[in-house]
């Protein structure tokens, strides 16, 4: 027995033919198996968990809440509708709803819920107001047409992540009228 060695006196190789093609083999088929459940995992967390929410909320800028007043004519707008329209692709845009006394306060609409708060960044805004309307009688508009549209509003606010500084005071002036003669 003593030309025989037995497993236990035989040194160990690691390049050997019958060793060394299984463990590469091994490892791959460890590392895919891994990687398959790591992925559905994510692809389950981003479909039914939320995922795409988070990510989303991550990528985008701060919150702040902001406030403001509209004036037509050095008087309070009552009532009507401020849209903020952002410049950066991507957030969100927000709409103030205007009181009786002319504030508002920007809300964003985040998953069906409005909320208190805009995202930070500058925005293009228009400023609409319709008169109530009796019957099947189309909305008129009785703010001036030219703060309706974003080409020709004219009007823009900032956002800042310090609630502090956003207040505005947006001033609206009424066409002239013209004058037949």
């Amino acid at each position: 027995m003593s030309g025989l060695a037995t497993s236990e006196d035989s040194p160990k190789t690691s390049g050997s033919a019958a060793g060394g093609a299984k463990t590469p083999w091994c490892r791959l088929l460890m590392i895919a198996l891994c990687l398959a459940v790591i992925g559905s995992g994510g692809v389950y967390w981003w479909a039914f968990e939320g995922g795409e929410k988070w990510w989303h909320s991550v990528l985008l800028p701060a919150k702040a809440t902001f406030r403001g007043k509209v004036t037509l004519d050095g008087e309070p707008l009552r009532g009507g509708q401020l849209m903020a329209l952002p410049v950066r692709a991507g957030v969100p845009q927000s709409a103030g709803f205007i009181g009786q006394d002319g504030d508002f306060i920007l809300r964003t609409d985040i998953d069906g819920n409005y909320v208190d708060h805009a995202f930070v960044g500058r925005y293009r805004v228009t400023v609409t107001q319709f008169a109530m309307q009796a019957g099947a009688s189309p909305p008129r508009m009785t703010s001036p047409a030219k703060y309706a549209s974003i080409s020709t509003s004219g009007l823009s606010i900032t956002v800042d992540r310090d609630a502090s500084k956003n207040e505005a005071l947006i001033e609206l002036h009424s066409d002239p009228k013209v004058s037949s003669e």
